[in-house]
């Protein structure tokens, strides 16, 4: 009987041990960054990644400047005006042209300071 004694609490420390070894905790992953809406309206000759013709130069031209400068523009698309607008020469003034895109909300900030307005 005194054999007894010290194999049961060897077999219940085993057993205890072990329903703790392989327990594991559901850890949630961490939240994705949500993603925010941002506009740019492109200028004649003022955009900072340069001048570009089409809509298509635009989306690829202005998301390698923002991947240069850290910010990862996501889904961008450009749409040209339907009709033409004021008529404006100056290097400031706006093309119509339009870019929208999805920029992760840790990086809001950043793309505001470069002319990107929030949605």
């Amino acid at each position: 009987m005194t054999y007894l004694r010290p194999t049961a609490w060897l077999l219940n420390s085993l057993l205890a041990l072990a329903s703790v070894a392989c327990s594991t905790k559901d850890t949630p992953a961490p939240e994705q960054d949500q993603l925010t809406k941002v506009s740019y309206a492109q200028t004649q000759c003022a955009d900072k990644w340069g001048q570009v013709r089409t809509t298509q130069q635009l989306e690829t031209v202005a998301a390698a400047y923002l991947a240069q400068q850290g910010i990862t523009l996501s889904n961008p698309k450009a749409t040209a005006p339907s009709a033409p607008g004021l008529v404006c020469h100056a290097c400031t003034c706006p093309t119509g042209t339009v870019l929208v895109g999805e920029v992760p909300a840790s990086q809001l900030a950043a793309i505001q300071a470069l002319g990107f307005t929030k949605l």
